[in-house]
């Protein structure tokens, strides 16, 4: 699914808000609010710098509910040309962010097998347990950054049998 370049401007620029946002938070908690009297800042009292990495738009709902410890691992993922994750499932969430070429992302959902192109720009998340298969049949390489919220203890993809829809 593709979205009209507004959308994806629009998207861009709330996470260039968010950032800033982000930052003016971060100095207020980490060093008190910088008033207008105050001295031009340090770099020690400027707080820490944030540096946006990619920037996606999820086109449906996200349900995280994590009652427990988790381990959070961020990825950066490099598809080569031809390269595929084979059938798997994660144990957690992930929140996926494509940042350049583009990934065909295949599930079975209520007995179909669906496939969608994620191009960069775009994300999507993965439901703890939905079997999937991520690959690059592109002659370029695509880029995604991966962040996943696991249960203790638990690797981040389990592999798992082709779906009966998907054969």
């Amino acid at each position: 699914m593709r979205f009209p370049t507004t959308t994806r401007r629009r998207t861009l620029g709330a996470a260039a808000a968010l950032t800033a946002a982000v930052t003016a938070a971060i100095l207020v908690s980490s060093v008190g609010p910088i008033g207008a009297a105050a001295a031009a800042p340090t770099s020690a009292a400027a707080g820490p710098s944030v540096t946006p990495l990619a920037a996606a738009l999820v086109p449906a709902p996200i349900d995280l509910d994590r009652r427990a410890q988790s381990n959070v691992v961020t990825v950066r993922i490099v598809f080569k040309p031809g390269d595929t994750t084979g059938w798997h499932f994660h144990p957690g969430p992930v929140f996926v962010q494509v940042v350049s070429g583009a990934v065909t992302l295949r599930h079975a959902v209520h007995g179909r097998c669906l496939s969608d192109v994620i191009r960069a720009g775009h994300g999507f998340f993965e439901t703890p347990g939905a079997v999937h298969q991520a690959d690059n049949p592109r002659r370029y390489r695509a880029v995604l950054y991966a962040t996943f919220v696991l249960p203790v203890g638990a690797p981040p993809q389990v592999s798992a049998p082709i779906p009966a829809a998907c054969r």
